[in-house]
């Protein structure tokens, strides 16, 4: 066989191929106008387990016809108690969550009562919690993007759920603000807060974290019930509650942080505030009641259309938005968890911060002698010394690699690149 005829017969290979492939689509059309929608069909039959990756483009295909494409596109194994898993390259991926640090879910306790208009917190306590409050927002989904936060606020003996759970940090925030704006007054409730909480926290699966973090400026609470009562429903649903007070030091508060393992500060100025904000912003650690699982996460492509539709996140008319890549819903931004089909939809750079809390840079040596810095070029000495590749580095570099990069620079330059091609298929 000569080389010009070698890729035409490849050419004629493909063509009998894809024409076999429509042929059997064709088919089944008629069948499937009278068909069940996707959505009436029995568990057994995975959508995304029917979807294959031809020349970069998904292609829906009928079990029955898998096996037609799945030598040349879609490797599948399955094992004892394993589902198939999809190992070719496509938009839906599986991640390993192994710590809390991935999936971390948090709800803030925003206390709206008239204490929170007292000034020795310039303009107020509200104000001043709230300017700080918005910086930590964003900060929170920075260090963590598939966080989940919800805001609940305290006024008038009742508990407002301002915000449900969600990733979206600028629509939070604009809720929070407006309810702001309608005033504090009022008297504040922690175990109607704490009985919120419960609600929004009590059933979520065991790989996530299920933190509360109160945000108070009352010196007491009213509460209707017994709020040890409720603080035992918290410890036995493994729920950590920290603190932050604007106010001297509250006992009940204070012993409640202690009960489920949690933190208790009290801000003595803006600035403070602003630096006991900064420290919920690291995830939590590991807990014991915690079980590592497989979180099915997808890649939504941002598409442009000629005409509207419904967004499944505000029920709006967009031209723009991300397609889950499971049940086809919109939605305006991302990472969120579709409100369809429950997956939870990201980025890669949003998976890639994500996992920088879960392999830390190792701790640089001290070093007293004068040296230049690595990076900045500064001469110093005051720095600290790399110990894999042994750079040395000032002490703000040193703290911009630890806390922003996560990782050691230049220890990145001497990993060498694999260049490694794709099999041909």
């Amino acid at each position: 066989m000569t080389q010009n005829e070698q890729p035409k017969l490849i050419l004629l290979e493909e063509l009998l191929t894809e024409f076999e492939q429509q042929l059997d689509i064709d088919e089944e059309r008629e069948e499937e106008v009278y068909a069940q929608y996707s959505w009436e069909k029995g568990m057994e039959i995975l959508s995304w387990e029917q979807l294959i990756d031809k020349d970069g483009v998904l292609q829906f295909i009928q079990p029955k016809t898998k096996s037609i494409c799945e030598k040349g596109y879609v490797h599948a194994t399955q094992d004892v108690g394993r589902k198939n898993v999809i190992e070719k390259r496509g938009i839906i991926r599986y991640v390993i969550l192994f710590n809390s640090h991935n999936c971390s879910n948090l709800v803030i306790i925003f206390d709206i009562s008239d204490r929170m208009r007292e000034t020795d917190f310039k303009p107020d306590r509200c104000y001043c919690a709230f300017a700080v409050l918005k910086k930590f927002i964003k900060e929170l989904f920075h260090q963590g993007p598939i966080t989940q936060l919800a805001i609940v606020g305290l006024r008038d003996k009742e508990s407002i759920l301002i915000s449900p759970l969600g990733s979206n940090p600028n629509e939070q925030i604009e809720r929070l603000g407006s309810v702001i704006k309608e005033g504090a007054r009022g008297v504040a409730s922690l175990q109607n807060g704490f009985e919120m909480c419960l609600t929004i926290l009590e059933d979520l699966p065991c790989y996530t974290t299920r933190e509360v973090l109160v945000i108070f400026g009352s010196t007491r609470t009213f509460d209707v019930g017994n709020i040890l009562v409720t603080l035992k429903r918290l410890i036995n649903s493994h729920i950590t509650v920290s603190a932050i007070s604007l106010s001297p030091e509250i006992y009940i508060l204070k012993h409640i942080c202690d009960e489920t393992q949690g933190r208790y500060f009290v801000a003595m100025d803006s600035t403070h505030l602003r630096t006991l904000f900064n420290d919920f912003t690291i995830p939590p650690k590991w807990k014991p009641w915690m079980e590592p699982m497989l979180t099915k996460v997808g890649f939504p492509p941002f598409e442009k259309a000629s005409t509207a539709s419904l967004c499944a996140c505000h029920s709006k008319l967009t031209y723009q938005a991300y397609i889950c890549p499971q049940c086809h819903s919109k939605f305006c931004s991302i990472p969120i968890k579709c409100k369809c089909c429950g997956l939870y939809l990201v980025s890669p750079p949003d998976i890639a911060r994500t996992f920088h809390h879960l392999i830390h840079p190792k701790v640089f040596i001290q070093e007293s002698t004068t040296n230049i810095c690595f990076s900045c070029n500064y001469s110093t000495n005051n720095g600290a010394r790399c110990p894999d590749c042994q750079c040395f580095f000032c002490e703000y570099c040193n703290q911009y690699i630890h806390k922003e990069l996560h990782q050691c620079p230049f220890c990145m330059i001497k990993i060498p690149i694999k260049s490694q091609q794709e099999p041909n298929i």
